[in-house]
């Protein structure tokens, strides 16, 4: 039998076979068995277009076919990826990442990115200090506080210890005679540890002319790099000139721990405004024992923008920066002090110290012939005699209602009875205006802190007046012929949030 046939035979067997098998009737089905469970197939959430995958196999062969995918989502991001070849299309989403990411970074640096790299760099800087990996420098720039109407302090810290530093100081009046005979400043140095030594140099007898001072400071002759100059505005009286601005101040409170903020007030002060003088009342940093603080929250924003070197600062002790063994190495051993500038009387006063002798003190600079004569009488002092917004639980339950207490029980009246002009306080962190008789209270305490805005009181002086829930700043402007011109800003979009002119009660000489 040939192959073909012997082929066919075959199959021919195997179909007699299967006709030759007994049939099932429909009354007696296969029989199945029970043990082994049921195989079942899911379809993948890719292949029938949902899911967050989408539509992704619908490409990859020609029999799957479906509908168009019902995900939105999932269709935005195929259309927006349509570039990318298919084959790559895998890949889409760390592509999404990435694009996300810089968008944001694009978002940032339009927005805060500058101020969030000069934050960083204020940490690092810090850091490479506190590790001690940085050569002899200064950890903090040259720092100006008023004193007195003859005297300003000039305060730095280094990281090393250098005795033989010393300051020099030449004047400058107004009419452009140069005094070439350079003054000495005394200079002293206080090493808190081994990498914070602070300096103190006291320029004082600084002539009672208007003009401009120019110090120096001189290092040992192996440390060149040291060398630092710079010049401030002296304006101890006003000058007899009644058409123009005499004096401008600045003023700022509670900047405490918020460094990016408080980068954004001084941005838009400096920017906008040029001052002679900085008032500060005070909570300049959270912990008054951290070192840190002091440099990256305080020291640093206003060296970034020359403030600290050019601008001497007025400035007076909050909750946050009290010292209760008076040594403030960063700002000076003082409390309460008096000075007259550019024809206002400068009244600096500390709410964290009840004493009668700083009552006896008041008084009688209250009843001084300086502060008779001054054109303005300024109090300035952290906590207000009225403070009326704060959060409630703190007010009521944790005694923080009688912190500077004595300032309204007893201050208050002494202020009135000697013809005080206006009050500048910070602690609560908004703006706020008003008004008792002829006396203005001004609340600034809005360069960095967050708001307070739960009232726990309400006094009758803010009645007629102004509250800003915003961070601000302030300029205050004295004009020959005498008067106080305030101006409040918001520090986010530069809008003007209160005025008013005070006129000097003083009777002219």
């Amino acid at each position: 039998m040939s192959s073909f046939n012997a082929s066919k035979t075959g199959m021919s067997t195997q179909h007699q076979r299967r006709q030759s098998m007994p049939a099932q009737g429909p009354s007696r089905p296969a029989p199945i068995s029970t043990n082994v469970p049921p195989t079942i197939i899911a379809t993948p959430p890719s292949a029938s277009g949902t899911g967050l995958l989408g539509s992704r196999f619908h490409s990859r062969h020609p029999m799957m076919i479906h509908g168009p995918s019902s995900n939105r989502i999932a269709n935005l991001i195929d259309w927006a990826l349509s570039f990318i070849p298919r084959r790559r299309r895998q890949v889409r989403y760390p592509i999404i990442i990435f694009l996300g990411l810089y968008a944001l970074l694009t978002y940032l640096y339009y927005q805060d990115a500058s101020t969030w790299s000069t934050v960083a760099s204020f940490k690092v800087k810090n850091w490479a200090f506190n590790w001690d990996v940085k050569r002899c420098s200064y950890r903090k720039d040259p720092m100006l506080f008023v004193k007195d109407s003859s005297t300003v302090l000039v305060i730095w810290e280094m990281n090393c210890k250098l005795p033989d530093m010393r300051l020099s100081w030449v004047s400058t009046p107004n009419h452009g005679q140069v005094d070439l005979d350079e003054t000495s400043g005394a200079t002293s140095f206080k090493e808190l540890d081994k990498t914070h030594i602070v300096y103190t140099a006291t320029l004082s007898g600084i002539p009672a002319v208007n003009g401009n001072i120019t110090y120096i400071i001189h290092p040992p002759r192996a440390s060149s790099h040291l060398y630092r100059s710079y010049t401030f505005s002296h304006l101890p009286n006003p000058p007899l000139l009644a058409d123009r601005e005499i004096a401008r101040f600045g003023a700022i409170s509670d900047n405490q721990c918020e460094v990016a903020q408080f980068l954004k007030v001084l941005k838009a002060m400096t920017e906008h405004h040029k001052i002679d003088y900085l008032i500060h009342a005070g909570d300049a940093v959270q912990d008054y024992d951290s070192l840190d603080n002091w440099q990256t929250d305080f020291a640093s924003p206003l060296s970034h923008f020359k403030i600290g070197q050019t601008t001497p600062l007025i400035y007076t002790h909050g909750n946050h920066d009290y010292d209760p063994q008076g040594l403030y190495p960063y700002t000076g051993q003082r409390t309460w002090h008096a000075y007259t500038l550019a024809g206002v009387r400068f009244i600096v006063l500390d709410s964290n110290i009840d004493s009668q002798e700083q009552d006896r003190w008041l008084e009688q600079e209250l009843q001084s012939e300086a502060s008779r004569k001054a054109w303005f009488r300024l109090v300035l002092v952290h906590i207000s005699p009225y403070t009326q917004y704060w959060e409630k639980d703190a007010w009521v339950n944790k005694g923080e209602r009688n912190w500077g207490s004595f300032v309204r029980t007893r201050y208050v009246s002494l202020l009135q009875q000697h013809n005080v002009d206006l009050v500048i306080s910070g602690h609560q962190h908004n703006y706020m205006r008003g008004q008792d008789d002829h006396m203005v209270y001004t609340v600034i305490g809005g360069a960095g802190g967050s708001l307070d805005t739960e009232q726990v009181e309400d006094y009758a002086v803010w009645t007629e007046g102004k509250v800003k829930l915003r961070h601000h700043y302030v300029l205050m402007k004295i004009t020959g012929d005498r008067r106080l011109i305030w101006e409040a800003y918001d520090a986010e979009c530069g809008a003007r949030l209160d005025a008013f002119v005070l006129h000097s009660r003083t009777a002219e000489v």
